[in-house]
């Protein structure tokens, strides 16, 4: 268990106004926070710059927000936004080939000693000549020489060029300039199918050319559209005496792989997460160019714990306490100092960098960019409430010109906290779908001993459907005594003349009702009974405390709460609904007729048919109802749509109230029809069907 020290600070009264304003972090264009986290604007709020771990050296951390250095922050054309490099044409990738994770070898080479062969070959790759060159004049050593270059990472390369000394750099000293490659082959890969080792997996290898009598010295070598690559093999063919002093690789349009680490935010204080907005721009094709954004929050000031272990001791274990301060976590300086591999004389080396996993939460998963470049934004879910935010941009592309270019990004929040933590449950945990079921659902508050907290007087919960009606509020405080039990006399609307408990907001995804008194001690349990209808195999009731009348709010987080009913399993407890019967009843839970007679003859009497359904667990169905005559022939249809579970009536979609016309638009004929529904899912569908008669 690693320990870390955290100190909850004091938090005033619930409703303090000069504690609940919403805020956020506004990163990029008009923002208050720049890319590298130089911030203003916010009061004790502060930034650290990021650690990571590089690819080729898990040794050793570095530190910065762009590894690999791909991303560009000044382009002349995005001011203060954040994008993928774009290759300069004219510029030699090789010079860097070697400081982005990049290297090169000799298979071959064996004549030469691991250090010439090293320095001879990395030679080749930069910028400036040095009289020197990879020389293969041999006869034992040349036919079947190998070069084979790992850029690094992949990117769009649109000319390779290689030639000996006195040629583009001229040399009178090493007049060479004919011992040139005269025939050999060259092989490509785009990096994309590795082996374990994130070496070209065996026969994945592509033969771009075969040159015999080369008549070049200065060889290039163009890609004609440029080609994504990475690694790039080189191999004589003759057993023909040739030398190279540089090889050259020219690149062309965004890097298709690049991240951004933002740095480590310090809010100062625990605070709670609202939506995250995404400001963005498309450059070329949007289906070939994709951005992700995940965050991670935490309670310490860094997410990496780093550990040393002592020198000639088997199976050392990791210790993560500093050497000189035990009670201390080991600092990332202090580690660095640490050898990577100890001697006889030092009593530590350096152990192993994991990410902190007691302290910080993990990335979370990718957040929906339609939505949070909606108005709405996404709501973000990394756990709150925590003093420390961290989020990553991953872009990604397949095509040489088309990236996206994130203007923005902004995170709301709001501080102190309501409480330490809002755990919540829901009973029962699993139900039949498509009818009434009565629900309690539970939040619990968890207050440090000794601590001050905002609290909260509101509750609002997200349903996957609508709510029948809302029954009961109760309030119970640590001891087991009521401290409110209100039932509503209004239970499906919003309710007035209540008092300070009431129901203040009642739509198709959820509800939210207002409490007295607020809760702010440690285990005060809220409960509310509603009922509701399940349409889906799983079923999530998300919920969040709230001041009212302010911007302040604090997200649940499932757990056990209280016991809700006998066969309430504290191991089991959880804001989770499944409807493990739902799969076996069809696509479709009810399916209902306002009236079986159809009048529609002008005198507001069933001038109008209501129908009514249910769709059951599935996203995303094609919806269709149409009326057919006794003989089977469709007359007239109804209803055409695509949507998801849940219920569907007149109330919401208009299509579903029928004036009896057909699709020629004229009164169908007095007589009896067949109102067919069809919902067709992915890997089913289900058919209902239902009479009326039309009369007039």
């Amino acid at each position: 268990m690693r320990i870390r020290t955290l100190t909850i600070l004091g938090m005033a009264a619930l409703m303090a106004p000069s504690l609940s304003a919403g805020q956020e972090l506004r990163f990029g264009k008009d923002g208050n926070v720049t890319w590298e986290g130089e911030v203003s604007g916010l009061q004790d709020v502060s930034t650290a710059a990021p650690e990571y771990v590089p690819a080729l050296d898990p040794t050793t951390t570095e530190i910065g927000i762009a590894p690999g250095g791909r991303i560009e922050l000044d382009h002349p054309d995005h001011s203060e936004a954040l994008l993928p490099l774009l290759l300069d044409r004219e510029e030699n990738r090789s010079a860097t080939l070697l400081l982005g994770g990049g290297s090169i070898v000799s298979e071959t080479a064996v004549d030469l000693s691991p250090t010439t062969r090293a320095a001879l070959l990395e030679g080749l790759l930069t910028e400036d000549p040095s009289g020197e060159a990879f020389e293969r004049k041999e006869a034992d050593f040349i036919f079947g020489t190998l070069i084979t270059l790992d850029m690094g990472s992949i990117f769009g390369v649109r000319l390779i060029r290689f030639f000996p000394r006195n040629t583009v750099f001229p040399s009178p000293t090493t007049p060479f300039q004919n011992d040139y490659l005269r025939n050999f082959e060259l092989r490509i890969h785009d990096g994309v199918r590795l082996n374990e080792a994130g070496a070209p997996a065996l026969g994945t290898w592509e033969s771009f050319v075969t040159v015999t009598d080369n008549p070049e010295p200065v060889t290039s070598i163009e890609f004609d559209p440029a080609r994504y690559l990475r690694f790039i093999r080189l191999r004589a063919t003759e057993a023909i005496p040739f030398e190279i002093e540089k090889i050259q690789i020219f690149g062309e349009g965004y890097f298709p792989t690049v991240q951004y680490l933002s740095p480590v935010v310090d809010l100062g204080n625990p605070s709670n997460w609202g939506q995250i907005h995404l400001d963005r721009t498309i450059l070329g094709d949007s289906t070939r160019t994709n951005i992700v954004i995940r965050t991670r929050t935490g309670s310490d000031a860094t997410p990496i714990v780093y550990n040393r272990r002592e020198v000639g001791k088997p199976n050392a274990e990791d210790i993560p306490f500093s050497v000189d301060n035990p009670e201390e976590p080991m600092s990332r300086q202090e580690f660095l100092r640490l050898p990577v591999n100890g001697t006889q004389a030092d009593p530590w080396e350096r152990g192993a960098i994991e990410a902190d996993l007691d302290n910080w939460s993990p990335w979370s998963p990718p957040y929906s960019i339609d939505q949070a470049v909606s108005p709405a934004g996404v709501r973000n879910t990394s756990p709150a409430p925590r003093t420390y935010l961290q989020f990553r941009v991953d872009f990604s592309s397949q095509e040489l010109f088309s990236t996206n270019v994130l203007n923005g990004v902004s995170f709301e929040f709001t501080r102190p906290a309501l409480a330490d933590a809002l755990v919540a449950e829901i009973f029962p945990r699993e139900v039949e779908a498509a009818r009434d079921i009565s629900f309690v659902y539970a939040v619990r508050a968890q207050v440090m001993p000794g601590q001050e907290v905002q609290g909260f007087n509101s509750f609002e919960l997200s349903t996957p459907g609508p709510v029948e009606r809302i029954e009961r509020i109760e309030i119970i405080d640590a001891s087991g005594e009521s401290l409110l039990d209100h039932t509503f006399a209004v239970q499906n609307a919003v309710t007035e003349g209540e008092g300070d408990v009431r129901i203040t907001s009642i739509t198709d995804g959820g509800f939210s009702v207002r409490f007295s008194p607020p809760i702010q001690a440690d285990d005060t349990v809220l409960k509310i009974h509603f009922v509701s209808r399940i349409f889906a195999y799983s079923n999530d009731f998300s919920g969040r405390g709230a001041v009212e009348g302010t911007d302040a709010f604090q997200w649940i987080q499932p757990g056990e709460a209280a016991l809700l009913d006998e066969d309430d399993a504290a191991f089991d407890s959880g804001v989770t609904v499944l409807s493990s019967g739902v799969s076996s009843i069809g696509l479709i839970g009810g399916f209902t007729l306002d009236n079986p007679v159809l009048t529609p003859n002008g005198d507001g009497a069933n001038d109008l048919l209501g129908l009514r359904f249910e769709v059951l667990t599935v996203l995303g169905a094609d919806i269709r109802i149409a009326a057919f005559d006794v003989s089977g022939r469709r007359v007239a249809t109804i209803f055409d749509h695509h949507g998801d579970s849940g219920p569907y009536a007149g109330d919401k979609y208009a299509g579903l109230n029928w004036d009896g016309r057909g699709d020629d638009g004229d009164l169908l004929p007095p007589g009896l029809y067949i109102v067919r529904l069809e919902v067709e899912g992915d890997a089913r569908s289900s058919t209902a069907a239902r009479a009326v008669g039309v009369a007039y």
